[in-house]
């Protein structure tokens, strides 16, 4: 069979979408590090569908900074892969927006070149929050080791760092400032942490350059959103059949996508509002508006739905039930939180959001959801119970994953199930003591002043949590129906 390339693209069935600039002339504009799964689902798919939708030479040299997989399997493809959208009706996308593909300890030469040309005008990133080597204050973490040797050998750099580093140290002695560096991961703040990393970093390497990256390059906040799935066997057999050819390497993504970026660029950029992108000078609005409506939902249905035996947000969501209950604690006590704004459609995004979870196609572990919740509540929930409290707004349905949360841990401990959290060793013990006491283990839970600070002294909270705790303490697969009814 032969393969997916340029040569066969304009062959592939009519249901297949394509690209419809000139693949084969369009010049490169964007360096990307770390070309993984949900970069090649997302920003390499808005790009692509631009460059359709406006032209320009806005192709993408992807940089890995260590596996040279991705390099190797579509080599023979031009550089082209196939992306599956898992909508109702699943349809497949044509993506031709990679130039090269480069491994840095193979190509570095290359890869310094391309992200050093005048003509190169953005930097993007998704290296997960690893590859900022922050500490846990956002700040640039010195006892790094590849930060150390990056230090000691800044024109060999390992790190992204490093690695941007001397790239802006070249293109400040050529005068190539025309260029933007957008951090594309799920960290809030990227923008304004990643740009700080970088000052940072140049201003021990050479205090001149760290003034001048501050003058003149962008690095806007961003906020992406999309669940993009492992590709499977099945899914490559799935694309063979569907496009006529051989992809090396196809990928999946549910429909939902979304591409929040700050509207602060030192240079030209593709025409990405035309397929979708929002820019705006509020992306914390969206970060809030992600992390309650979005993230504040995922683990109430994860904490809930484990007590009932439910496996993944589908299911969950599935029975009318958790549906309403779902719809009520957002109409009643997370979208008020949020508040008024002209910018963002709030009704809608919940709407959008909960459409997603109605994706049959999407397998999304509810015991994955719940993995280190001592971490994820106080941003996903605690935050909303602590503006409600101040704006005297009900708190008594946030108050129900809280709840949720300590008997799913009682849960894991009684059934010898491994509780994945920072705390675990602390959590697991206080279970281990009040095995038999839900009342009594919740009381010590919320004595944990860095899961819940000053909500620890705050009685209404806590008395509405151990109200809950009471209610759901025998929830299961057969009764939850009427427990969220009685609730809601």
């Amino acid at each position: 069979m032969s393969q997916l390339n340029i040569q066969s693209l304009s062959q592939l069935p009519k249901q297949i979408r394509k690209p419809t600039y000139d693949v084969e002339n369009t010049g490169r504009g964007i360096v990307h590090l770390g070309p993984g799964a949900f970069h090649r689902a997302h920003q390499a798919v808005y790009t692509d569908l631009a460059m359709s939708a406006s032209g320009g030479n806005w192709k993408i040299d992807a940089v890995s900074l260590r596996s040279q997989d991705l390099r190797d399997k579509l080599a023979t493809q031009d550089n082209l892969y196939s992306l599956v959208i898992l909508d109702e009706n699943p349809y497949i996308q044509a993506i031709a927006a990679f130039n090269n593909i480069f491994v840095l300890g193979d190509q570095r030469e290359q890869v310094m070149s391309s992200m050093c040309d005048a003509l190169t005008h953005i930097i993007s990133l998704t290296i997960t929050e690893k590859g900022y080597c922050l500490d846990s204050a956002g700040e640039l973490d010195w006892s790094n080791s590849d930060i150390q040797k990056d230090k000691n050998s800044p024109d060999k750099p390992v790190s992204a760092i490093g690695l941007l580093v001397a790239v802006l140290k070249e293109r400040k002695n050529s005068g190539a400032d025309q260029l933007t560096i957008i951090s594309c991961d799920n960290l809030s703040d990227n923008g304004t942490k990643l740009g700080k990393a970088v000052v940072t970093f140049a201003n021990v390497i050479e205090p001149e350059l760290g003034q001048w990256i501050a003058s003149n390059i962008c690095f806007p906040n961003t906020m992406v959103d999309s669940i993009t799935p492992a590709t499977s066997e099945e899914l490559k057999q799935q694309t063979e059949k569907e496009l006529g050819v051989e992809d090396a390497w196809p990928i999946q993504r549910e429909a939902f996508t979304q591409w929040v970026i700050e509207d602060n660029f030192s240079g030209p950029r593709p025409d990405w509002e035309k397929v979708g992108v929002t820019f705006t000078q509020d992306v914390y609005l969206y970060e809030k508006a992600k992390l309650r409506v979005l993230n504040g939902t995922h683990s109430t249905l994860a904490y809930v739905g484990r007590l009932c035996d439910l496996e993944t947000v589908y299911q969950a969501i599935s029975e009318p039930s958790f549906e309403a209950f779902i719809r009520k604690l957002l109409v009643t006590e997370i979208l008020p939180s949020i508040g008024a704004t002209q910018e963002m459609d709030l009704a809608q995004y919940a709407d959008d959001i909960l459409q997603r979870y109605h994706n049959k196609h999407i397998r999304h572990f509810l015991s994955q959801i719940a993995w280190d919740g001592s971490q994820k509540l106080p941003f996903r929930i605690l935050n909303t119970i602590r503006d409600n409290i101040q704006n005297k707004q009900s708190i008594s349905l946030l108050c129900i994953p809280i709840a949720a949360w300590s008997l799913f841990i009682l849960k894991q401990h009684s059934q010898g199930q491994q509780l994945v959290d920072p705390l675990a060793p602390e959590l697991l013990e206080l279970a281990d003591k009040y095995s038999t006491e839900p009342l009594a283990f919740v009381d010590e839970i919320l004595n944990l002043k860095s899961v819940f600070a000053e909500l620890s002294n705050n009685s209404n909270f806590r008395s509405q949590v151990k109200q809950h705790v009471t209610t759901l303490a025998n929830i299961n697969k057969q009764n939850f129906a009427q427990i969220l009814d009685d609730l809601t």
